[in-house]
């Protein structure tokens, strides 16, 4: 039996109901039918002209691919979300658009191109005055010149991270950068003082009881105090 097409308002019915099966999904850990989904969601939105929408859906099927490892699709999506924002106006959703695609394309060992998204991205958050994201686009920025083993610039953007973290007393985000610059030092063969800044963040992620981060800094800092034991100074 042939189906009666859809009319507009049930198009949009039928993409918003798709929209709570995938949040439904997502809750049960059920990523592949999530993904779909979405997936049929941004396809209805898009027939329907709903382009804010249709963005929401890709966002979200985005950020499944890139769970489940899907990194090629997910890099598609994510510039699709892009690219229907900037048409739109650009907002703080396509920031995190670029972020997410500028992690993948770091994934992909395709710096120049994150460092682009990062670098939009920036400016965006700049731009909309929210100052943990623009910190977390300096930190990105940082580890892609640390891939790049261009150490000063990695310095110089976690530094610029830590600067607004700390303004914000965001503490384990302070730790985190913490050990960012600690890992540069690694890269220097300046152990002691790489050590010194794993100590601090150490004593941030035993305030904030990031245990995780926490065990994983105790390690460095007792390789390090293997490494500069005896050392002069």
């Amino acid at each position: 039996m042939l189906k009666t097409p859809m009319d507009e308002s049930e198009r949009k019915d039928a993409a918003e109901q798709a929209m709570r099966e995938g949040s439904t999904f997502i809750k049960d850990g059920s990523r592949e039918q999530a993904l779909e989904a979405f997936s049929r969601a941004a396809v209805m939105f898009a027939e329907s002209g709903e382009r804010q929408r249709e963005s929401d859906a890709l966002y979200m099927a985005g950020i499944i691919c890139s769970h489940l490892r899907k990194t090629e699709e997910a890099l598609e999506i994510f510039s699709r979300v892009v690219d229907l924002l900037r048409e739109l106006g650009g907002s703080p959703r396509q920031a995190m658009a670029l972020t997410n695609k500028g992690l993948l394309l770091t994934r992909k060992q395709r710096f120049q191109e994150a460092l682009g998204c990062f670098e939009e991205a920036l400016a965006i958050f700049q731009q909309a005055d929210e100052p943990v994201m623009e910190a977390e686009q300096w930190g990105n920025i940082g580890s892609v010149y640390r891939d790049l083993e261009q150490a000063d610039d990695a310095l110089a953007n976690y530094h610029r991270a830590l600067s607004i973290y700390r303004e914000l007393g965001q503490t384990e985000r302070v730790a985190d950068q913490y050990t960012n610059i600690a890992y540069i030092g690694v890269m220097q063969m300046d152990y002691t003082n790489a050590l010194n800044w794993y100590r601090e963040a150490l004593t941030l992620y035993s305030e904030t009881r990031s245990e995780r981060k926490l065990e994983m800094t105790r390690q460095n800092v007792a390789r390090l105090e293997a490494l500069t034991a005896g050392s002069p100074g």
